[in-house]
């Protein structure tokens, strides 16, 4: 948004502060702010009036202008706007002048030397399409500086606002931060007022509306704005149309309240705000017919349909020059429904960007006064009816502030006055109590002001965070910490080789169809695509997305990991997944990924935090059957993992075999125990690797937790490294290579212990499981 600081100066006393020190102070406490210089460079340029009109002598489709440029000074200027008459004022370039990147030089046209150039208003850059030359219909010296006139080197002041400000989208707005923030005085501009009259209809079916004040005024001109208007619609990047559009638009900047002016004899029998019909059409005032539905609020009358509320005009009813008679709307519409209008037809308007961010309802008549003022003015005309239809007043709501919790967050306590000056300036009525400061949120900030955190936000950026003592936050050494917890996780995974990726949330029902999921529960009202139709309720789905991609680009190995959210309608969890597929990263050889690294890396993890996993058997149906399981933690079940069906592997044509977990690593983190310290080994391992035949459907994870029991302390760590299936084992069975590492704490264990006791255990688990050696 662009603010004149010529304007802001209108609202609050501001010679003392300079456009940059302004833009300064909104970007530290306020919104994002830079200065900027209105209008191209112009030299040689001047105010002209125009003392009469020739027709060129052959060229018909051209006139001859005599210009007074200077008190005596009068030159012949050809143009081909023949609508310029004797008595117009025009801006002129005179020979050598300079416009912009242009310049002027003698002409002749068909033996008449055009002397000049009668600038148009794109031509002056303030328009990026007029047609005719620019009007000065104001009084100027002939030979007047063009800059004087139409402000040109003006400081603008350009902000960046946020959804939550819409307060400050307008100049009043901006003016109201700056008094607080510089603790200015405000100046009180003229504010006239017009009490309800006369009789006109006007009902409110939809309850999106919950304020529309109604003017009409009869007899009105319509003609081109003074140069006052038309001039602050320029700098704000507003084109001119026509001197009641124009004024609609300067209050609306000026305010913050949209206006809309119908031409009352196309309004048939009174309005009516409603839900638009499915399949009603309307052709708005761009020109484009646009279709409607019921989620679109309208302004009616009792035929048709005249406007999309809050957002664009119909062409139909739009102001035209004969128009004589308006009918004036000002109103308060839900900012959601505006939006979501706005969204579906694919329009954004100045209109449309300020009620999506909520406008003052307290401020809809005085907007609309002081517009029915101007129009009156510069319009002619005279009020016939006055009808402010307002269904619910605006109740304030209290927000107590209580001294100690502004302390707690602000690390200092207030001074009472200071509080007060900040809130008065901000126009928030407040009590200041012996325990706090107490505030009636006004209706300017009832979108952004609801809890005492709020308070505190306002106080503190009205009185600059630069004001505070920044001290380093101290933190228990062992404290269940989520993000350092995290941090420690990821460390951990890239380590281990693998890269984080992070992925959208949204997700498509495509994938869960493939892999027999149910559908998320949280569907998207209304998704930027469809794609992006659901809030995914897995990782898995996110990384099979992510793999196939990096498959289509040809990077077949993969060892990936996500750390992110998960959502229910109960709330969102936050989770693991990983994902390995091809040739494992950083080995000399090719070694592939197998699917006991998972539990391998799933063990490492919770290690990391003095918690040891439980393995089991699983059935997931996207998944291979005889190699996935699940993940308990004292007996909670907290994950799985598993090798990605082959069919699925190959509908998704994926190369390899991919290997995928999940796991709910909140719950795992809150069961984290203080790290155990222990000696470090005076002795040297003895590692042992057998390979045992057995039933494909024995669960391994049971002859593991029977090899701890049986060995004992000596055995420092088991691990699956292999698994085998095929002719040389037989059908129906499978050969798992276990690694054993062994370590006494007393003395060097020697190979015929070690041989004792790995014997002894398979001659155990034989007999109880009817395993046998692999030779």
């Amino acid at each position: 948004m662009k603010v004149p600081y010529s304007w802001l100066s209108e609202f609050v006393e501001l010679s003392d502060v300079s456009p940059e020190e302004i833009a300064e102070k909104l970007s530290l406490r306020s919104v994002e702010a830079t200065v900027e210089t209105f209008g191209i460079d112009l030299d040689g340029v001047v105010f002209g009036k125009v003392v009469e009109v020739k027709e060129h002598p052959t060229k018909k489709k051209l006139a001859v202008v005599k210009v007074q440029v200077q008190e005596h000074i009068f030159i012949d200027v050809v143009t081909v706007d023949k609508s310029v008459r004797e008595g117009d004022g025009v801006i002129v370039a005179l020979p050598n002048a300079k416009v912009g990147n242009m310049c002027v030089t003698e002409r002749e046209f068909d033996g008449v030397v055009s002397k000049g150039l009668l600038l148009s208003a794109q031509e002056l850059g303030l328009e990026e399409k007029s047609e005719g030359v620019l009007k000065i219909h104001e009084d100027f010296k002939p030979g007047t500086d063009a800059n004087e006139i139409l402000g040109f080197g003006e400081k603008i002041i350009e902000i960046d606002i946020t959804p939550n400000r819409g307060d400050m989208l307008s100049v009043r707005g901006v003016a109201r931060d700056l008094s607080a923030i510089f603790r200015l005085p405000k100046k009180k501009p003229e504010e006239p007022t017009y009490e309800e009259t006369g009789e006109f209809f006007i009902e409110i079916e939809d309850e999106d509306c919950k304020r529309y004040r109604g003017v009409v005024i009869e007899g009105v001109e319509i003609k081109e704005s003074p140069l006052y208007i038309k001039k602050r619609l320029w700098q704000c990047g507003i084109k001119s149309i026509n001197n009641v559009v124009d004024i609609t638009n300067y209050v609306m900047l000026r305010d913050g309240q949209p206006l809309h002016a119908f031409d009352l004899s196309k309004v048939e029998g009174g309005i009516i705000v409603r839900s638009a019909k499915k399949g009603e059409k309307i052709i708005t005032l761009d020109g484009e017919e646009r279709e409607l539905d019921e989620d679109i609020l309208v302004i009616a009358d009792r035929e048709k349909p005249l406007a999309v509320a809050g957002v664009i005009g119909g062409l139909e009813s739009g102001i035209k020059e004969n128009t004589k008679d308006i009918l004036l709307e000002s109103a308060y519409f839900n900012p959601f429904r505006v939006r979501k209008a706005s969204k579906k037809l694919g329009i954004q308007t100045e209109s449309s960007y300020r009620f999506e961010r909520n406008v003052d309802i307290e401020r809809v008549d005085r907007a609309q006064d002081y517009a029915v003022y101007l129009i009156l003015k510069h319009a002619g005309g005279k009020v016939k009816v006055v009808k402010d239809v307002y269904r619910e007043k605006y109740k304030p709501k209290k927000v107590f502030l209580p001294q100690g919790k502004y302390i707690r967050y602000a690390g200092e306590s207030y001074k009472n006055e200071e509080v007060k000056e900040i809130l008065d300036a901000l126009e928030i009525p407040n009590e200041i109590m012996r325990c706090g400061v107490e505030v009636l949120v006004p209706s300017h900030r009832s979108f952004d002001i609801q809890r005492d955190v709020d308070l505190i936000e306002e106080i503190m950026r009205v009185k600059g965070y630069e004001h505070y003592t920044s001290e380093t936050l101290k933190l228990p050494s062992i404290a269940n910490l989520w993000k350092d917890n995290l941090l420690e996780v990821k460390k951990y995974l890239r380590d281990k080789g693998l890269t984080e990726v992070i992925n959208f949330s949204f997700e498509d029902s495509k994938l869960y169809e493939l892999l027999n999921l149910p559908l998320p529960e949280l569907e998207v009202i209304n998704p930027l695509n469809p794609t992006q139709r659901y809030m995914r309720n897995t990782l898995i789905t996110s990384l099979l997305r992510t793999a196939v991609y990096n498959d289509r680009n040809y990077n077949y190995d993969q060892a990936v990991f996500e750390l992110g959210k998960v959502f229910f309608k109960e709330g969102e969890e936050n989770r693991l997944g990983i994902l390995l597929k091809g040739n494992k990263p950083r080995t000399l050889k090719e070694e592939k990924w197998e699917p006991y690294d998972l539990t391998e890396i799933i063990a490492g993890i919770f290690a990391l935090f003095g918690l040891e996993p439980e393995f089991r058997n699983a059935k997931r149906n996207f998944l291979h059957p005889y190699v996935q399981g699940e993940v308990y933690l004292e007996g909670e079940f907290v994950g799985f993992f598993g090798k990605l069906h082959p069919k699925i592997a190959k509908e998704l044509e994926l190369k390899g075999e991919p290997f995928v977990a999940e796991i709910e690593i909140e719950r795992v983190l809150s069961k984290k125990r203080l790290p155990h310290y222990r000696e470090v080994a005076k002795f040297p391992p003895v590692v042992r690797d057998i390979a045992l035949v057995m039933d494909k459907e024995l669960d391994v994870n049971k002859l593991l937790i029977d090899t701890k029991s049986q060995i004992g302390e000596l055995l420092e760590e088991v691990r699956v490294f292999d698994v085998y299936t095929g002719e040389k084992v037989g059908e129906g069975k499978k050969s798992v290579a276990v690694r054993l590492v062994l370590r006494s704490k007393t003395g060097s264990l020697k190979d015929e212990e070690a041989n004792e006791l790995v014997n002894k255990l398979v001659n155990y688990l034989k007999e109880k499981y009817g395993v046998e050696l692999r030779t």
